[in-house]
């Protein structure tokens, strides 16, 4: 029989190694649904899926041409085939695009303040800070042709935006081929050219549940979806292995006074749709929720693994920091917002969600694979959520929330 250590590491391996790169619409998404739901199906929980729409996307290349050179440039995710072409205007600051005269016909090069951090997706409901959301209007009334981010880390051009819901065509590239363009982009045009696919799929949140004595409830959340080019180890198979291990421990369980719920969310990483989809059904019970756990990105060997708490009352609070005395390694981090639980602390419903703080550069990135995690980290925050839990049994959601 395996243990609780390689109970987690097992699922980490089958979701990031056998499975892989999961984003929304893809058959390798679909295959880690299919296995988080039998996992819910053996340990007897009763299922629902909530099925959504979503695109498939593809990029098959995107490049540059630039004073008769080709550039490596990499295609944004979900932007649309095409090839556009124009003068190369740079802007480096807001209000630099702000006081900018139409761009339609033109290219945007953007670097410095403007590419410094990726775009939130204009409808995101997670995180969607006030600055993101001004320089995509400034794009959309402005209408360039076409636009080009400088990834601000060397030889990387992840995606800067990943948003189906902007049409306006863009690019990333490196500070290496950054440099070379801002040198020599004087009187200078590009023609820039995206190949690339979209069409319609699905992607769906997998929810088990267990009865308690009454209504009242502990929800335990994780998202399994991964942007592109990436395995997600990290980014979230440990947070999907840790609602898997507890929903199977929890479940061989008895004298449980409280209900469980455990949510496998997909399309964290697009525009939080199955959040919004979750509450289409579910707003209503969310008063019945005791706490919500978030677990998002959890175990680095190298890391340290983080717990908060927001919108619970000050009890709880000192329950959950008494309790977090017996873990030293484990620190007590500020309140956070860009994860699933920012669905129920918005909406009054005491979250706890853990992280860590470990190799920063790992996320979205094709390194971010099982070899930076510990098995020994991930028990470490299984034991400290089931602590949680146990202290939690027989409390009300009216004891939890902050009044």
């Amino acid at each position: 029989m395996q243990t609780i250590k390689e109970r987690l590491m097992n699922h980490v391996k089958v979701l990031s190694n056998e499975i892989g790169c999961r984003p929304v619409g893809t058959q390798a998404n679909s295959a880690a649904s299919a296995y988080i739901e039998k996992v819910f199906r053996d340990s007897g929980l009763e299922v629902e899926l909530q099925e959504f729409e979503v695109p498939v996307w593809q990029l098959n290349e995107a490049f540059i041409e630039f004073n008769s050179e080709r550039l490596e440039a990499r295609g944004n995710s979900f932007t649309e085939a095409c090839e556009v072409s124009g003068e190369i205007i740079p802007f480096c600051t807001m209000e630099e695009l702000a006081s900018s005269s139409n761009l339609e016909g033109k290219i945007a090069f953007l670097y410095g303040e403007l590419s410094k951090e990726n775009y939130v997706p204009k409808s995101f409901t997670i995180y969607n800070p006030d600055h993101h959301k001004k320089t995509i209007q400034l794009f959309e009334e402005k209408k360039p042709s076409a636009i080009i981010f400088v990834r601000m880390e060397t030889e990387k051009n992840l995606p800067i935006i990943n948003d189906w819901d902007f049409s306006i065509p863009s690019l990333t590239v490196t500070p290496e081929v950054g440099l070379k363009i801002i040198d020599n982009h004087h009187d200078s045009s590009a023609v820039c050219t995206i190949n690339s696919t979209s069409s319609r799929g699905s992607t769906k949140n997998i929810i088990g549940r267990m009865q308690g004595d009454g209504e009242e409830k502990i929800i335990l959340v994780a998202h399994y979806d991964t942007v592109f080019e990436t395995n997600g180890a990290y980014d979230n198979a440990s947070g999907i292995a840790l609602l898997l291990s507890l929903a199977e421990e929890l479940a061989n369980g008895k004298n449980r006074k409280n209900g469980f719920e455990f949510i496998a969310f997909s399309s964290e990483e697009f525009l939080a749709l199955g959040d919004e989809y979750y509450l289409k059904e579910h707003k209503g019970n969310l008063q019945n929720i005791i706490v919500a756990m978030n677990f998002d990105g959890v175990g680095q060997s190298l890391g340290t693994n983080n717990i908060t708490l927001m919108s619970g009352s000050k009890e709880l609070e000192a329950d959950l920091r008494e309790i977090k005395r017996a873990f030293p390694s484990v620190h007590w981090t500020s309140p956070w917002y860009e994860s699933n639980h920012y669905t129920f602390f918005s909406n009054g419903v005491p979250s706890i969600p853990f992280s860590s703080t470990g190799v920063s550069d790992l996320l979205h990135t094709k390194e971010d694979t099982d070899r930076w995690l510990s098995k020994d980290k991930l028990y470490e925050v299984y034991l400290l959520a089931f602590e949680i839990i146990k202290s939690l049994q027989g409390k009300t959601s009216k004891w939890t929330r902050d009044s």
